[in-house]
């Protein structure tokens, strides 16, 4: 989720935000708003216009694949770990594509709780402890078609996985993949900066993963995924904020797209 109040990125909006932050994320908010409209330069109010720019940006890049992917003709999209995602709520381009959402059981009772504010969108709500069932078998009895193409979010979350878990999901995604399926992929290179990786690791999401982008095309490539474009924040820079973001810290957040 991105404020579109702190973000150089301009027209970007995420109406779904408000209702997934807590209280205390509102107030949060609305304070770095107000610093940051009276012109305050503090380090707390820089650090979170970082934060607004790079998941803003974040998001319209893998929102642009995705209607990429629908317009070469995805009927599904399946979002992996899909935590509070609002894309069904706020793409009208979703709106004839069946959504699978697949996550663990509390993050979903309690994201299903709030989206009750949200007018209704299609989704399938996909509930999953993954270590104890495989992608592949939830999914077909949720009644995804493995047989139509389908486009497959895995945002902000292989990074925290073992790449030997990692390999296995994707294995799980190609099984379920028909010609013309595209995955989206975000990843890490590794960080070189202390700040960084002090970050996550504060925030009780030490990155355990990192792959080069000639490493994610080979393992993507293993399971028969053949990538089309590997963008990182440098680019959506350019393209969605003509180069105003400010996301220069957050090199090593990357974008692979693949198709089958």
């Amino acid at each position: 989720m991105a404020n579109a109040g702190l973000s150089h990125i301009s027209g970007f909006s995420d109406p779904t935000a408000s209702v997934f932050l807590s209280e205390k994320g509102k107030k949060s908010v609305a304070k770095a708003e107000r610093a940051f409209q009276q012109g305050t330069r503090r380090m707390s109010v820089e650090m979170a216009r970082v934060m607004a720019d790079t998941m803003a940006l974040r998001t319209v890049a893998i929102d642009a694949a995705v209607r990429e992917a629908i317009a070469h003709g995805a009927t599904q999209l399946v979002i992996v770990g899909a935590g509070y995602d609002g894309r069904a709520w706020r793409m009208p381009e979703l709106g004839g594509v069946k959504v699978f959402e697949v996550d663990h059981p509390a993050t979903q009772r309690e994201k299903r709780a709030r989206v009750a504010q949200l007018p209704p969108a299609r989704v399938t709500f996909v509930s999953t402890k993954f270590e104890n069932e495989s992608l592949d078998t939830v999914l077909e009895k949720a009644g995804h078609d493995r047989t139509s193409p389908t486009c497959w979010i895995w945002e902000g979350v292989v990074m925290y996985l073992p790449r030997e878990v990692m390999l296995a999901t994707l294995a799980s995604i190609a099984r379920r993949s028909a010609p013309g399926s595209t995955l989206i992929v975000n990843y890490h290179t590794i960080h070189r900066q202390l700040l960084s990786r002090l970050m996550f690791w504060l925030i009780g999401e030490p990155q355990v993963s990192a792959w080069s982008p000639d490493e994610m095309a080979a393992d993507l490539r293993s399971a028969g995924f053949i990538v089309r474009e590997d963008s990182g924040m440098v680019d959506w820079n350019q393209r969605f904020a003509q180069g105003q973001a400010k996301s220069e810290r957050t090199y090593y957040m990357r974008i692979a797209v693949a198709g089958i």
